[in-house]
This record gives C-alpha cells, sequence and structure tokens, in this order.
C-alpha cells in the first residue's frame, strides 16, 4: 500500500538561538524564544513570531475544516 501523501509542507518548532525576525511581522523573535519555522525549498526557511503562528494555525484548521465538510458531502 502506498504511503499516504501530507498535504502540510515541512513546519517545525525550534528554539531560537540568536535574534530572528518575523516573516510576517517584521518583529524580533529573541534567543530563546520559540518559533515556527516553514520551509518553502530544501534550503529556503522562514521562521514565524508566536503570536503570527498561532493565527496561522488558526486560519489553515478553519480551511481544512471547509475541504473536509466538502468531501463529506
Amino acid at each position: 500500500m502506498a504511503k499516504v501523501k501530507s498535504i502540510l509542507k515541512r513546519i517545525e518548532v525550534q528554539l531560537v538561538k540568536r535574534e530572528r525576525i518575523c516573516k510576517n511581522s517584521r518583529t524580533k523573535i529573541v534567543a530563546g524564544e520559540g518559533c515556527l519555522v516553514v520551509w518553502d525549498g530544501q534550503y529556503e526557511k522562514r521562521p514565524y513570531c508566536k503570536e503570527i503562528a498561532l493565527k496561522m494555525i488558526k486560519s489553515a484548521r478553519e480551511q481544512l475544516d471547509i475541504i473536509e465538510s466538502k468531501l463529506g458531502e
């Protein structure tokens, strides 16, 4: 049986070792804070601060609920 393909990009939560800038809000993510990292390619990753990450997750959850309900019809 074939492996089920994930519809999510490669994402992970990382503890910041050095200061980073949130890709969306341009706010600083200081060392020791957690941030969401979204990989857009093999070497291209984008960090997002906690507040933006939570908004992204909420939006994705809502979109997935819509898709799931349409498939259930």
